[in-house]
């Protein structure tokens, strides 16, 4: 087998263990809870406001700097968003699916890493996931309640 057929067998188990994922029951636990979140109509409201008071705190606090009583005042109701998010109860049930997804996708990551650091030498990175990163990137989706 040639570079090009390796490098090709490789991205095609790559694609297989997508499939995978992707027909988890662990991935069906999330797309039930992310369309119950879709589908409810408080949720939907205070995600669309959370996007809104995040944004109005990032502009704030860029223009004015996170210490200004503005951007503290900005801040507080991005939070209290967020709080009301949390209560929602199929919140919690996303949550969990979503760790669940993200506990597979970790493990896939870590397998390969361990696996090809003994021969290769394999930079640590933030994990994907980490809020320190820019968050889930599920938040646009039907907020994750984190950020």
């Amino acid at each position: 087998m040639n570079a090009v057929e390796q490098r090709s067998a490789i991205l095609d188990k790559a694609e297989q263990i997508a499939r995978m994922i992707q027909e988890s029951e662990e991935m069906n636990r999330f797309s039930q809870a992310k369309n119950k979140i879709e589908n409810h109509a408080d949720a939907n409201v205070l995600t669309f406001l959370a996007k809104a008071k995040r944004n109005q705190y990032s502009k704030t606090s860029l223009r004015l700097g996170y210490d200004h009583p503005e951007s503290v005042k900005a801040k507080q109701e991005y939070d209290d968003v967020l709080r009301k998010i949390s209560e929602i109860p199929i919140m919690d049930e996303f949550k969990e699916a979503q760790d669940e997804i993200n506990d597979i996708m970790q493990g896939v990551l870590k397998t390969i890493v361990s696996t090809v650091s003994d021969v290769l030498s394999v930079e640590k990175t933030e994990e994907p996931g980490d809020s320190a990163a820019g968050g889930c990137g599920s938040c646009s989706s039907g907020g994750c309640g984190k950020h």
